[in-house]
């Protein structure tokens, strides 16, 4: 039976932190979720899932140590999955609007950046929600961490990103996330880290399920097919051998050959290989999409050679 842990969740009640969350809790652990509003998860539709009475849903950022202070010394792991794909409110009540990605989109395309004075447009921001507020967790959880001797370092998540929707996406949306990695990865190596923190990056390329997220059911579909379809031909005739990636954030003719290469993957898929790469004390550095199906068993009919992410537990970086 495996050990029960207690684990702190930012960014609970979305679409990422609800399946880590949920498949926390089916392995009997503590789970705390910290978000702006402090509301327990439900789907659009209003319905509330038996688990969610098993979270205790607390109101807090990771900007605001006061909120959450007191419960990192006890927990065992923290998970950041704030973040935001567009910096336009792409969102209604939570859910991913189709005619607000469209907008926000077609204005990244036409070079419309939008008003940076605008009210609430700092909150919204790359740099804050992609970059700064896994800084802020990972800080405050570094800081908390024991450092007795024998102790196992603690594992800090990071829900970063494939590089796979440039240029459709600001090239800033990956950016900061890379930002946030390698710092978070340089600080994890100090002296005084490097025994108390074992960091990991999850890498998910586009994610879909088919009723809390019917949107993404289609592009989902479609890019399934492209990677199916690129893994049956010869490596030489593969997308990604045109566009071989390159150190540091790559062109986007790269980023494009991933988004046809990198099969989409399901959000419960993303929860379960967060907790399991918790329980796995080898698991460190980045884990991308082929790294989560192999976490989880799955017998993988994608070959995603050539498209390979590099982790940091060598000493690479991204």
């Amino acid at each position: 039976m495996a050990t029960a842990r207690r684990l702190v969740v930012f960014g609970g009640s979305g679409f990422v932190g609800s399946a880590i969350c949920s498949s926390a809790v089916a392995r009997g652990w503590s789970v705390i979720s910290l978000t702006r509003r402090g509301e327990p998860y439900a789907t659009q539709s209003g319905f509330v899932p038996a688990w969610v009475d098993k979270v205790d849903w607390r109101k807090g950022t990771p900007f605001d140590s006061t909120a959450y202070a007191d419960l990192l010394p006890t927990s065992d792991a923290v998970v950041s999955t704030l973040g935001t794909l567009l910096e336009n409110s792409y969102k209604e009540k939570g859910a991913v609007s189709p005619l607000g990605v469209a907008q926000g989109v077609l204005g990244n395309l036409l070079g419309d950046k939008g008003n940076p004075l605008r009210k609430g447009a700092k909150e919204r921001s790359y740099e804050h929600l992609n970059r700064d507020a896994a800084l802020a967790a990972f800080r405050a959880f570094a800081a908390s961490a024991p450092s007795s001797p024998g102790a196992l370092p603690s594992p800090f998540l990071f829900i970063s990103a494939e590089d796979i929707f440039r240029p459709f996406i600001d090239s800033r949306y990956i950016s900061t996330k890379r930002e946030a990695e390698n710092i978070i990865f340089s600080e994890s190596l100090s002296p005084e880290l490097a025994r108390k923190i074992r960091p990991i990056f999850v890498r998910p390329s586009l994610i879909y399920h088919p009723h809390k997220n019917p949107f993404s059911t289609l592009p989902a579909t479609v890019l399934s097919a492209s990677s199916r379809v690129q893994s049956l031909l010869p490596s030489t005739l593969r997308v990604s051998s045109f566009f071989p990636q390159t150190p540091g954030l790559p062109p986007i003719t790269s980023s494009m050959a991933s988004l046809l290469t990198i099969p989409p993957i399901h959000v419960d898929t993303i929860g379960e290989a967060v907790c399991m790469a918790i329980e796995d004390e080898s698991v460190r550095g980045v884990m991308g999409v082929k790294e989560m199906r192999g976490l989880v068993g799955y017998d993988d009919p994608y070959d995603l050679e050539g498209r390979e992410t590099k982790g940091f537990a060598a000493g690479s970086s991204v």
